[in-house]
């Protein structure tokens, strides 16, 4: 057998969990970088429950792990924030919260940095360094916002909320073009497709419709699947994704950078009695039907983000030394890497296999909450609910050759033509290649008949907006059919109010001595790097299911406490409600 080329010895792929109280000690919920930074610095977003979005630098120190820095603390949502998404071609960033508000932010080069909040801890009250300051806010939801998607040109982006209904927004204007009102319940994901054509939400009503952004109509629906030949007569239907007992209040799809394949979280095969969690890969030519899934054995997975560098494709050694290529399961010319979240681990793909080349557990003590890619693919941050972050590190070289010439997309915007997207100097026009693959899965249900989305003028707002109580946020899944709801906060650990109240969770183990802005990693993560196109063995792929500390395994989102843990520096413990 062949074997692969062996990576340098010193490409080694570095977790670092960060000895930082990133917001406050409350969970994080969301974390973007920013891809338009012109390679000046890596700029960080986080989101989370005390309120605020905040700004950080991160840099790749000298043994190749991740040295953060404060830059800002953007404090203006009333309650917490759920998600934040930069603009990818300009300095816009956009947050949306439990107060149903999406507010654009923008740098301020000329105005003067203010200090931080006076509610942080004095030890913790640094200087902002940058100044942002809100320069649109977009209303529409009546009730939290979950997800957010932005267009590539930055012009348009689609928002998914409580109220189970995901908006498209015209950005430029501040206003909204279409909403989308199939789901029955909480939209806990939303993508825009790369090319244009479509967008994809994903809620826990266990369905994922698809809409065409030029009719503004919905185009495909999923949901089912058949199982048994109906030859023998054993034909069995079953749903391809998670209820409302997922414990996540996020499932974020994402389309890959070239738009060829949709990657949706939260699937769950069917096999007899048993379940097994997956993320489904669905082909731009057939998006009715998954032409592949990625099992996740142990938890469900959440949230997928892509790598924005394409790489060239992974070639073997062949007895005469010359580079022979290998396999290509999705069989396109170049490869695409993403990284898929579950409620514990992280596992990494390519587009050239359907194994992991890379497997990542035991760095956070309750459910991981988000991803994102540096613009150049050294760093892979994640968000837990345990009011921590972690990065992984790549050095260069390491996931991969990065291609020389990115393909030329065409991007169909909103009502208008097509737009060439990629460099001027190319003279064909490159439509991002459609692979070529053997549908394997068995036919989805029947495709209910296309439904017109709510013209804008037939919503009707009730002057008082409607917000959950904190029961409802912790159990979605149920569509709402009374016009008045009574917040009854009786399950103390399950509530998510908006002010902090008493400590519930504790943090990861870390040193005491070290500094709040140095990393450190709280206890010996499990972590797998092969080389790409080298899947990891059966034994390996098996995600942890007992960190040395982990918190209860419960189906429940009530709080957990990590036995023989303690908080960053030894004099506090986390404030606010457990993580939901």
């Amino acid at each position: 057998m062949a074997q692969l080329s062996p990576l340098p010895s010193h490409s080694k792929m570095k977790v670092i969990t960060c000895e930082i109280a990133w917001h406050n000690k409350e969970p994080v919920y969301s974390l973007d970088f920013q891809h338009n930074s012109e390679g000046r610095i890596h700029r960080l977003a986080t989101a989370g429950v005390d309120t605020t979005v905040r700004l950080w630098r991160v840099e790749m120190g000298p043994d190749g792990k991740a040295v953060v820095d404060f830059l800002s603390n953007l404090a203006r949502h009333t309650k917490a924030v759920n998600v934040v998404r930069f603009c990818p071609n300009s300095e816009l960033l956009a947050s949306g919260g439990d107060d149903s508000a999406i507010l654009l932010w923008k740098l301020n080069d000329n105005k003067e940095p203010e200090q931080a909040p006076s509610f942080q801890e004095e030890e913790d009250s640094q200087l902002n360094k940058e100044s942002w300051s809100v320069v649109k806010t977009l209303r529409g939801h009546i009730e939290d916002v979950y997800d957010i998607s932005w267009t590539r040109d930055g012009n348009f982006m689609v928002s998914g909320s409580v109220d189970n209904t995901a908006i498209m927004w015209d950005v430029t204007k501040g206003q909204k073009l279409c909403i989308f009102n199939d789901h029955k319940s909480y939209v806990q994901g939303v993508t825009w497709d790369p090319l244009g054509q479509y967008v994809a939400t994903l809620s826990c009503d266990r369905v994922m419709r698809v809409y065409s952004t030029q009719s503004r109509r919905k185009v495909y629906s999923v949901s089912k699947m058949s199982s048994g030949s109906a030859a023998e007569g054993e034909v069995k239907q079953y749903r391809m994704f998670h209820d409302d007992s997922m414990r996540s209040f996020f499932r974020r799809l994402t389309f890959t950078p070239d738009g060829s394949f949709l990657l949706a979280p939260a699937g769950c095969v069917e096999a007899g009695e048993n379940i097994t969690n997956t993320t489904y890969v669905f082909s731009r030519k057939s998006l009715k039907r998954p032409i592949a899934h990625l099992p996740c054995p142990a938890k469900a997975t959440l949230a997928v983000r892509c790598c924005p560098v394409y790489f060239e494709l992974r070639t073997k050694k062949g007895e005469d030394g010359s580079a022979q290529p290998l396999p290509n399961t999705f069989g396109l010319p170049y490869r695409l890497v993403f990284a898929v979240a579950s409620e514990d681990s992280i596992f990494l793909y390519d587009t050239q296999q359907t194994l992991p080349f890379g497997y990542v557990s035991n760095i956070h003590y309750h459910t991981l909450s988000d991803l994102t890619w540096s613009r150049d693919g050294s760093f892979l941050a994640v968000s837990s609910t345990d009011g921590y972050c972690s990065f992984l590190s790549f050095s260069p070289g390491e996931l991969g050759t990065p291609l020389k010439e990115p393909p030329v997309l065409e991007v169909v915007t909103p009502g208008n033509g097509l737009e060439k997207k990629g460099k001027k100097v190319a003279t064909a026009r490159t439509v991002s290649p459609v692979p070529k693959t053997t549908e394997s899965t068995a036919p989805i249900h029947p495709t209910p008949k296309e439904a017109p989305s709510t013209p804008i003028s037939s919503l009707t707002s009730p002057g008082t907006p409607l917000t959950p109580g904190g029961e409802e946020k912790k159990n979605p899944g149920r569509a709402k059919t009374q016009p008045r709801r009574i917040t009854l906060n009786t399950l103390e650990g399950w509530g998510k109010p908006s002010t902090p109240k008493a400590p519930a969770a504790s943090a990861p183990k870390t040193p005491t001595t070290a500094s709040t802005s140095t990393p450190s990693t709280p206890q010996q993560p499990r972590l797998t790097l092969s080389t790409p196109n080298t899947p990891l063995a059966p034994s390996i792929a098996q995600p942890c299911l007992t960190p040395k500390a982990q918190c209860s395994s419960g189906k429940t989102l009530g709080p957990s406490t990590p036995k023989a843990s303690t908080t960053p520096k030894a004099s506090t413990t986390p404030k606010g409600p457990a993580p939901r």
